[in-house]
């Protein structure tokens, strides 16, 4: 099919020789247009156009004639030029309904009114005129839907009526993403997403990753830098519809692989209209999580109203909203925390425990190393230590003197760590019920001006604030997350001559994240500073200065993350100038969009790892440690500390250039390509001039780690950022211009489509891509950067006790801070510093190829059916394994087997990635008529990456599999049925007003969606190849069929299909060799409308989420060698049947 599609485009660019002539008018004007157009910044993709041809009884075609179309809401008219070839084109409409009129001598008048035009999409209106006279008028009512003949993009427009009608859980839009075929959600964007009221869903499109999905808000980008989902979700009420775009051969699209989501709001009309809801769900109604005792306690409202009409009528309008939303929800959260026997030494029950203090070179086995479990005597009492730390005497046991025992360690577990309690619930003793509490304000404010006939021009402003207060996850902590911000935009369009229109859009988008968990009770001055005082902060000297409580972070055991962290998540100014103009039978148009964005981060926290190593066996690594015990020992892993100012990006700049030409090659053919230019620019951390210019990055591929500028000898300038030692140490090197990261310009995207009407209601489709990602993640990477060496703001290691010698780092100090003195930068150098996520300083952004065929097929007047093959490729996809670590097993000290022993091992994101995706999709599309409407959208798919982290990344080409966004089948319908009972209705009609309103103005409404369960693996924590890697990164061997016919929630796969591997080799169980619990959900609403008056109409709504309550279950836990835990599930895919009752009143 590509092949075709290419050879069709080559073959027309050769033979025909206007083609020829529009590709050298598209290069000259774009040429034009960049010296003369101002350098501003996301294209005009918020409207919709209406294309036609004029031909007389005869076929021919019709040339002097007058075609106008009016908007039906706001009565703003607008005048279209006819070519020599009869066609006509309205281009940039907002979305709504119109009315077509053609007036031409020799012919009655053409009126076609309730036109449609939906967002990014191009309506197709060819008119036939008939014999007679201009005051004799034809006037038809037009289809409710209509074959799209101009393009090959795909894409689902979900209307006001669904948006405003379909059961949401917490009214959020992106619920409804299901409708649209090749759409899944996986999953949700996290802590460092913006809070965002109700179910919010963040979609993975055509199997590309859920951060790859543009956010479109009028025209304007409405993404989140930094998780990638959405910044503000809008109000139900304010969206006039959306729409999935993807696959597009329009160039305009551009930075994102999977599509955007393209939202338009309402605007005001030529009549004041509005309406005032309140929502309001508790937990009376509400069922029970199967894995509850009882129904969470839960009060949640949602409330608000909008207004919309004239300034001046058929001129300028407003419109405005606002929604409150107030949540308090009850939370079960499950957690482990040390027993009073552990408290007394006692690890029985854990793994067998070995004493660090015995390490010794192995006699028998050079290179390697060995160690003595700790002992007991007969009695079953632990052996007195020496001196030095061994043990004399005695037999293995599970129990470590308690002389041995840090008292800092107890300190911490006696103050901060609750009793535990049974729970029930295997691998936990302890239970937090902290409510979590969710308050939202979202305003918006929209304005539409028709300054002159040529002129016009939309501005629209857009505020969130929304604080979310919930436990930080144990007894006694919290933890808060809010996001403030707003959203604008503005749109000017200019009609320079009927032909050529000039648009610019203008938009601005600014959300702050502050992120803070706390202990509620602790007394940081009398307990952290005088036991942890390398935990305070210092960006003012040591001291009583912002203290706070390390996390500890112990594997399987509660971790409170205490500390601070405001994150200027998105910073976004853009604007996108782009020019339109008809030329015969071509429709020209090239632009040029601009972006400037940036993020900022202050962060105090305090961390200390604790790994199983200390406390293992190095010879059987894989069940033998326990990080509880090292911490109880007092022998961390390394630690962390960040006290950083606010550390500024450097603004990121993305520029892309497009031309495109849209030829009508006949009547049925229409042939779309083009060619989009983006330059990829990541950002750079640090501002030049200020001290957090100087922090440094590290490249794991090369060994070497980069500053963008030397600050000078620590002797000189007499503080951080400075170089202790006066000359750069070995490895660590001044980046080529300053510029730690590199631009991309290779991103050179052609696009071909095409559109055959093979008969007047079936087209036939194709396109062909390539679709590079300019946005991404790279400005999270960057981040990872504040405060590093040569600054001294955050200090980060793994690597101050090696697990093959005494430890030298202590739960009191384990970064060896010198305390009582301003931090200095580490003389060694910046090589200590792990616990980062790395970016290889020389990625190159993500490109996928994208290909599809279809047919569409009208049936009768309100109903469209779709089926198209989707397939696509993707390049330099992001993955992050572990690098540094060694790659081959064997005993002995792994860094002696490591490129850069010199290096901790880390997490370092590359380009290495592949992806690859191919699907079947369908769609049903039926406009309301009759008191129905209703869409269905089915994908049969299969998505495949390389990815991973659970193998070295020199066997990622081994790494091939379905993806964790796989989803085989996916099946949405959602529908709107008025009953026909009563005067509004067809059956059942009285003339009795009592008893018509008993029966009539009843809808049911409700969303039924099915998909296959998610892909997962299952792994060991254990470093068994001994590649000196802490995370859990072991595969099993898989000896038996994992899969069984009756899954249970104890025993949901097959645990005696897996076996531990021998020491010092790799598993040889594949990737995602299994699959979770499939999906069924039904939604369901019951509405009924009272009218008040001529104008007013109340609405009572009853809304049942999940109304069968039929429970999905979730992934088990996957982590082998958890006896009564592996293989159990204790959670639900799916939420419980939830109940919510509203009322709404119209007018």
């Amino acid at each position: 099919m590509r092949q075709t599609i290419l050879r069709l485009w080559n073959s027309m660019r050769r033979q025909d020789a206007e083609a020829r002539k529009a590709a050298l008018r598209i290069g000259v004007l774009l040429g034009v247009f960049l010296l003369t157009v101002p350098v501003l910044s996301h294209a005009q993709i918020n409207t919709g156009a209406i294309v036609g041809r004029l031909t007389d009884p005869s076929g021919a075609v019709v040339v002097n004639a007058k075609v106008t179309l009016e908007n039906i809401a706001t009565g703003i008219k607008d005048e279209s030029n006819v070519t020599p070839t009869g066609d006509f084109a309205f281009r940039g409409l907002t979305p709504g309904m119109y009315k077509l009129t053609v007036v031409a001598t020799g012919f009655n008048t053409f009126e076609e009114t309730n036109i449609e035009v939906t967002v990014a999409t191009t309506t197709n209106r060819d008119v036939h005129l008939t014999l007679g006279a201009t005051t004799t008028a034809v006037t038809i009512n037009a289809s409710a839907v209509a074959v799209q003949t101009a393009s090959s993009t795909l894409g689902t427009v979900v209307g006001e009526r669904q948006v405003r009608d379909l059961p949401l859980n917490g009214r959020n839009f992106t619920q409804l993403l299901v409708l649209t075929a090749g759409a899944a959600s996986p999953g949700t964007t996290g802590i460092w997403g913006n809070p965002q009221a109700g179910d919010y869903r963040q979609p993975s499109i055509n199997g590309q990753d859920t951060n790859s999905t543009g956010w479109v808000l009028d025209g304007t980008n409405n993404r989140s830098n930094f998780s990638g989902g959405i910044s503000a979700a809008p109000v139900i009420d304010d969206i006039e519809e959306f729409k999935v775009v993807s696959h597009s051969d329009s160039v305009e699209y551009g930075g994102f692989l999977g599509g955007y989501v393209n939202v338009v709001t309402k605007s005001g009309t030529n009549q004041f209209h509005g309406a005032a809801w309140e929502f309001l769900r508790n937990d009376k109604l509400d069922a029970r999580n199967p894995f509850k005792p009882n129904v969470n306690p839960l009060k949640q409202n949602q409330f608000g109203a909008n207004l919309g009409g004239p300034f001046i009528r058929n001129k300028a309008f407003f419109f405005g909203s606002y929604q409150g939303f107030r949540q308090h929800v009850g939370s079960t959260a499950l957690y482990r925390v040390p027993t009073p026997a552990m408290m007394a030494g006692d690890f029985t029950g854990e793994n067998p425990i070995y004493n660090i203090f015995s390490t010794r070179p192995d006699p028998t086995n050079p290179g390697s190393y060995i160690r003595d479990p700790f002992k007991c005597d007969a009695a079953g009492i632990p052996i007195v230590p020496n001196a030095d730390g061994t043990q004399t005497g005695g037999t293995a046991c599970q129990k470590v003197p308690t002389s041995m025992l840090n008292p800092q360690a107890l300190l911490y577990a006696k103050t901060l760590f609750p009793a535990p309690v049974n729970t029930g619930v295997p691998g936990t003793n302890g239970i937090d019920t902290a409510p979590q509490i969710q308050n939202q304000d979202f305003f918006s404010g929209r304005g539409d001006y028709q300054i002159t006939p040529s002129h016009s021009v939309s501005v629209r402003v857009t505020h969130i604030d929304s604080p979310n207060i919930s436990s930080g996850g144990i007894i006694g902590s919290s933890f808060l997350r809010e996001s403030f911000g707003y959203n604008m935009g503005v749109n000017y369009t200019y009609t320079i001559t009927p032909n050529t229109i000039f648009h610019l859009n203008f938009g601005r988008t600014w959300v702050n994240l502050h992120l803070s968990s706390k202990w509620n009770n602790l007394d940081y001055d009398s307990v952290v500073y005088p036991n942890w005082p390398w935990a305070c902060g210092k960006s003012s000297g040591f001291g009583k200065h912002n203290c706070w409580a390390p996390l500890m972070a112990i594997p399987a055991f509660a971790q409170v993350n205490n500390f601070d962290a405001h994150v200027g998540q998105t910073n976004i100014w853009e604007a996108t100038p782009n020019l339109d103009r008809i030329e015969g039978r071509h429709y020209l148009k090239f632009g040029f969009t601009f972006a400037r964005h940036r993020i900022w981060a202050t962060t105090q926290r305090a961390f200390e790892f604790f790994d199983y190593r200390q406390t293992a066996d190095l010879n059987n690594l894989g069940s033998t440690g326990s990080g509880v015990a090292s911490f109880f020992l007092g022998i961390p892993s390394g630690g962390e500390i960040d006290d950083t100012a606010p550390g500024t990006q450097q603004p990121s700049w993305t520029w892309g250039i497009y031309a495109q030409d849209q030829f009508k090659v006949s009547p049925k053919l229409t042939i779309n390509y083009g060619l989009r230019w983006d330059l990829y620019n990541p950002g750079q951390y640090g501002t030049p001039g200020t001290t957090n210019y100087y922090s440094g990055h590290m490249d794991m591929l090369k060994g070497t780690y980069l500053i963008p500028a030397d600050p000078g000898p620590c002797s000189t300038v007499g503080h951080a950022p400075c170089i202790p030692t006066g000359a750069l140490p070995a490895h660590v090197l001044v980046a080529p211009n300053h510029k730690i990261f590199k631009k991309v310009w290779d991103n050179w995207a052609p696009r071909v489509g095409m559109a055959y009407r093979l008969k007047p209601n079936t087209v036939l489709r194709a396109g062909i891509g390539r679709y590079y990602d300019t946005w991404g993640n790279a400005d999270v990477a960057v981040v990872q950067s504040e405060g590093l060496w040569p600054d001294s703001k955050a200090v980060a290691s793994t690597l101050k006790n090696r697990i093959f010698f005494d430890p030298t780092a202590t739960l009191a100090n384990p970064l060896n801070i010198t305390i009582g003195q301003a931090a200095q930068p580490d003389p060694n150098g910046p090589f200590d510093i792990s616990g980062r996520q790395w970016m290889d300083p020389d990625i190159k952004n993500a490109f996928v190829d994208q290909w599809n065929a279809g047919v569409e097929q009208q049936l009768g007047s309100n109903t469209m059916m779709e089926v198209d093959y989707v397939g696509s490729r993707g390049m330099r996809i992001p993955v992050t394994p572990t690098l540094g670590a060694a790659t081959v097993p064997g005993p002995g000290d792994p860094t002696l087997r490591e490129i850069f022993p010199y290096i901790a091992p880390s997490p370092n994101t590359v380009d290495w990635g592949r992806n690859w995706y191919n699907a079947l999709q369908a769609t049903v599309r039926h406009n309301f008529s009759h008191g129905l409407s209703y869409s269905l959208a089915y994908t049969w798919s299969k998505s495949m990456d390389i990815n991973g982290n659970q193998q070295p990344y020199n066997l990622l080409h081994a790494e091939k599999a379905v993806g964790g966004n796989d989803f085989t089948h996916v099946l949405a319908i959602g529908g709107v049925y008025q009953l026909p009972f009563g005067q509004t209705g067809s059956k059942l009609a009285t003339s009795s007003r009592a008893v018509n309103t008993i029966i009539g103005g009843w809808q049911l409404n409700g969303i039924l969606q099915g998909s296959s369960g998610t892909p997962y693996g299952v792994f060991f924590c254990g470093d068994i190849a001994n590649l000196g890697r802490s995370d859990c990164y072991m595969r099993p061997n898989l000896v038996g069929n994992p899969s069984v016919s009756n899954p249970t929630l104890t025993g949901w796969f097959n645990t005696n299909a897996f076996a531990t591997p021998a020491q010092y080799t790799y598993g040889n169980e594949g990737r995602n060799i299994l699959r979770g619990d499939g999906l069924v959900n039904l939604d369901l609403s019951l509405f009924r409308d009272i009218p008040i008056h001529e104008r007013f109409k109340l609405q009572f709504r009853f809304e049942t989420f999940n109304s069968t309550n039929t429970v999905t279950w979730g992934n088990p836990v996957t982590q082998l060698g958890i006896s009564g835990v592996t293989g159990h599930v204790y959670g639900t895919r799916s939420t419980e049947r939830q109940l919510q009752f509203a009322m709404k009143l119209y007018f």
